[in-house]
This record gives C-alpha cells, structure tokens and sequence, in this order.
C-alpha cells in the first residue's frame, strides 16, 4: 500500500507516527514553536494508548486497589475482601481509554498549532 500525500504547506518538522513517540515529539517543537504536520495513518494515540500501557496501567491499579484493601491492616485499618465487578472494573478501563483519546485526539493536536 502507497500513501501520497501532497504538502501544501511548508513546514520546519514532518512527525511519522502519532504513538508516543511522536506525540513527545509534537509537545517539544510546540515549545520551539516549529511549523508541524503530524502524519499518523490510524488512530493518534498508537498502540500505548489504545491496547497497551494506558490499558494495563488501568487494569493493574484495579488490581492494587484490592490488593491495599486486602492489606490495610499493616497501616492499622480494617482490612477486606473486595468484591470484584469485573464489567465495572472494564467498564473503568474504557473510560480512562476515552480520556486519554480526546487528550491526545487530532483536534487537541491541532490546537496546538500542529497540522494533522
């Protein structure tokens, strides 16, 4: 598959990939306020925050969470059996998924004086 793309701005800094990398590298040339175009052929984000760390990162606080619930009697409290709801628990992951979409979403980029 071919991408042709045709420029008709003129820029400082093309950015291939709207992973993590790319967005890092997107916030440093707005600090060196760069004319940027962001290329990014699926989803801003990139796997990190889409099937990765942000997804994980969720789910092991989760499990944390109940861990320190388990575990609160070493801190003097009263400790417990946390009930797990796991469409709860996924429904939490899905939305912290969202939030971190519309942070980094095509729109916010742009805002920031990138072309996307």
């Amino acid at each position: 598959m071919s991408i042709v793309i045709e420029a008709t701005q003129s820029y400082d800094l093309a950015i291939i990939g709207g992973g993590s990398a790319g967005l890092t590298a997107l916030c440093f040339a707005a600090e060196l306020d760069v004319r940027v175009a962001l290329v990014e052929n699926t989803r801003i984000g990139g796997d990190c925050a889409w099937t990765g760390c942000v997804l994980s990162k969720t789910l092991l606080k989760a499990a944390k969470v109940a861990h320190q619930m388990r575990t609160a009697r070493e801190y003097g409290l009263t400790a417990c059996e946390p009930e797990v709801d796991l469409r709860q628990v996924v429904s939490h992951v899905g939305k912290i998924v969202a939030e971190v979409a519309h942070e980094e979403s095509a729109e916010v980029e742009r805002s920031s004086g990138a072309d996307v």
